[in-house]
């Protein structure tokens, strides 16, 4: 996808390109596309890299004198459903937790073959779903595992939500207000005011 979108947004075929990524985002982000391993090991920051190589082009077309607001709307449609390349994404060995708490001794056996080995390589929004039945399985008995596994694999959990773009609003806004201006961040202390007062 990163090469259809920049090898051809200079030219004629530029709508096309962001409306066929836009809906193959979509596709993928909602799980009706599956990622599959494609016999490499690429680590996820692999995603996230390239995810800010496809963030940075889309924003110099976004600025650009020629753009039309089709293309605006389908880079708009493509921006939520891009990776997360926040730095602990992008670090060589990301999303490492799951390697680490599945070799631990007390933990469910698939944990390792349904989530880890997976997440390890190519993490994809399927793997949120399947996080997610791992923790209502691992929080329905409390006793029957560590406090400290269940509180490391609500950990995970959350980072994978993280690097999936699938947090909620506030959250994603509160990772990125340090890069706000002024008018910006007195906006944004304003929205969510609002947001909580509702």
């Amino acid at each position: 996808m990163c090469e259809l979108l920049v090898g051809n947004l200079e030219s004629g075929d530029r709508l096309e390109a962001l409306i066929f990524s836009a809906i193959y985002l979509k596709w993928i982000n909602t799980g009706q596309i599956p990622c599959f391993e494609d016999g490499g090991h690429p680590r996820p920051n692999r995603h996230a890299e390239i995810s800010r190589l496809i963030f940075r082009e889309l924003e110099r077309i976004y600025c650009m004198k020629d753009t039309s607001l089709q293309d605006v709307l389908a880079i708009r449609k493509i921006h939520p459903c891009l990776p997360s390349f926040k730095a602990e994404f992008t670090a060589s060995v990301p999303l490492t937790r799951i390697r680490d708490v599945a070799h631990w001794g007390d933990i469910p056996h698939d944990l390792k073959h349904t989530i880890q080995n997976k997440l390890h390589r190519n993490a994809g929004p399927e793997d949120l779903v399947a996080t997610e039945a791992m923790l209502a399985r691992i929080t329905r008995n409390p006793e029957e595992y560590s406090e400290a596994f269940v509180e490391q694999f609500k950990i995970i959990h959350h980072e994978l939500k993280d690097f999936s773009m699938l947090g909620n609003l506030t959250e994603q806004i509160e990772s990125i207000k340090e890069s706000f201006d002024d008018r910006s961040l007195s906006a944004l202390i304003l929205f969510l005011e609002c947001k909580e007062g509702q």
